[in-house]
């Protein structure tokens, strides 16, 4: 997979949940998001998390949560 040579650089950032590393790009402007191509577009997108703190409550909820019953 081949990426545009003049994409801005993404801010990344790597979350320690459990045992589990988890990278997340963004910024507290732009938002959060656990994918960088979300950044890389110039509208909303809904999976973008307002700040680090929202992304990182999310994604420790999901990790204590059983599954199957979110």
């Amino acid at each position: 997979m081949t990426r545009n040579s003049s994409a801005l650089p993404i801010n990344a950032r790597l979350l320690q949940i459990g045992a589990e590393i988890i990278p997340v790009y963004g910024d507290d402007r732009s938002g959060w998001s656990l994918d960088s191509d979300d950044l890389q577009r110039q509208r909303r997108v809904p999976l973008r998390y307002k700040s680090l703190d929202e992304l990182f409550f999310v994604l420790v909820n999901m990790a204590i949560g059983s599954e199957g019953t979110a």
